[in-house]
């Protein structure tokens, strides 16, 4: 079977639960090395980074890093809300654009999915 490519895309703080429950999902029906999984963070969800009751949250995201999710957060959100790159958890990779990265995914052939 051909890798399964989708990114999910998340741009609200209350949808955290929802995504990371998603991607667990996705990973547990269709098994280990059949897929491809990015997820993208923009808007308000990047708060994710500025509070210190959310390290649960942070925990299954890392988790998930370690089963090859990749999670990208956009580097205008960031600024936007005054979080610095410097801070985030080793595995986040910036992205200077949250929506271009989205767009630059859907051209490769990502499944776009938004809860």
């Amino acid at each position: 079977m051909d890798v399964l490519k989708v990114v999910f895309h998340i741009d609200e703080m209350a949808k955290w639960q929802m995504v990371i429950g998603n991607v667990k999902n996705f990973i547990a029906d269709v098994g280990m090395d059949r897929y491809d999984i990015k997820i993208v963070v923009n808007g308000d969800a990047v708060n994710l980074f500025n509070t210190a009751d959310n390290s649960a949250v942070l925990h299954d995201m890392e988790c998930l890093t370690h089963e090859s999710v990749e999670v990208f957060v956009c580097r205008n959100a960031l600024r936007g809300n005054e979080i610095n790159e410097s801070e985030l958890p080793p595995y986040i990779f910036i992205a200077s654009a949250g929506v271009t990265k989205l767009v630059k995914l859907q051209l490769a052939g990502y499944a776009y999915i938004k809860p």
